[in-house]
């Protein structure tokens, strides 16, 4: 997947959507957004996803 791409994923047994930042060798950071101010206050809208708990949305 390329830098941009809209992907979702499961964090916190909660799913979200967000956008593709950048690509590591097993994994990716991407930017999201919550409407729960602890998981904004933990991850600040960014977090590193393994590529195979990532799935892109169509």
């Amino acid at each position: 997947m390329d830098i941009g791409t809209q992907v979702t994923f499961v964090l916190e047994d909660q799913t979200y959507t967000g956008t593709i930042t950048k690509s590591y060798t097993n994994s990716y950071l991407i930017a999201f957004t919550s409407p729960d101010p602890a998981i904004v206050d933990k991850y600040h809208n960014k977090v590193i996803i393994s590529q195979k708990k990532v799935q892109l949305v169509k």
